[in-house]
């Protein structure tokens, strides 16, 4: 936890620990949701309040990643996540040749580590939009709501795959960055 206070101000780390709780609550309660055929939700007890869990908490999830969107935009800057947008890639390249070299490199701006920061943060509102869509498709009873719903299930898997590789670079971090501290 010390690592992670380091590198975020108070309000983004409890912000980003609240975000990871609940997106991986989501990714749990989603196992316990079902619709019928014709789009109600199914009688089950308990598919019938996990699917409302799940749309509960999913709808609170949108301001709260608002607030955490503008929060690390206002502390770091566009460029610090899309570096690339802006046509600097000498950090991401620095970085790259420090990998290869079998060396970890320390998070740093317009990073490897900044880098997938941005896509995480991508990969959420992709997955906010496309629930939303879903939630408001099935709620109007649309045509396409089945197809929102697919979208939505299919992009989740960025936000999976985003957990396990930037919890991974995060764990690997630590873990070296402790190594290191206790061999001096």
């Amino acid at each position: 936890m010390a690592y992670l206070r380091e590198r975020q101000k108070p309000f983004v780390l409890y912000l980003h620990l609240a975000l990871l709780t609940l997106v991986i609550s989501q990714i749990i309660v989603s196992n316990f949701m079902d619709f019928t055929d014709t789009g109600e939700i199914s009688d089950n007890i308990i598919e019938f309040y996990g699917t409302w869990l799940h749309i509960i908490t999913g709808l609170s999830i949108i301001p709260l990643s608002l607030i955490f969107f503008g929060a690390v935009l206002r502390q770091r800057g566009l460029k610090y996540y899309f570096p690339y947008l802006a046509g600097d890639l000498f950090q991401l390249k620095k970085d790259i040749k420090q990998l290869m070299q079998f060396q970890l490199p320390e998070p740093a701006a317009c990073g490897i580590a900044a880098i997938v920061q941005g896509l995480g943060l991508g990969a959420l509102c992709l997955v906010l939009l496309s629930g939303l869509s879903w939630f408001l498709s099935w709620n109007y009873n649309l045509s396409w709501s089945d197809d929102a719903k697919e979208t939505h299930e299919l992009l989740t898997g960025l936000i999976q795959a985003y957990l396990i590789g930037h919890g991974s670079m995060g764990i690997l971090h630590i873990f070296f960055r402790s190594r290191l501290q206790t061999d001096n």
